[in-house]
């Protein structure tokens, strides 16, 4: 099955410029995998913030909970 839709030139160029940038051969090739790549960008995201609370966890311990503190810092306020 095929579609046309119909963008402005200024979107068209925008969206060539990103998936030139983002190695894409063009603006069809790079739409057919961003759903896929999006994805990937997440899950390297979400590994890179684990990584980081290792990391902390290793230097300096579990941290405390703060939202006790902040509720009892909202009541005197």
């Amino acid at each position: 099955m095929s579609v046309t839709l119909t963008v402005s030139e200024k979107t068209y160029l925008k969206l060539q410029n990103i998936a030139r940038n983002k190695g894409f051969e063009d603006v069809e090739n790079f739409l057919d995998q961003w759903e896929d790549s999006e994805t990937f960008n997440r899950r390297e995201v979400v590994e890179d913030i684990r990584q980081f609370r290792q990391q902390m966890k290793e230097k300096y311990g579990v941290m405390p909970d703060s939202t006790e503190i902040i509720r009892e810092d909202r009541m005197r306020g």
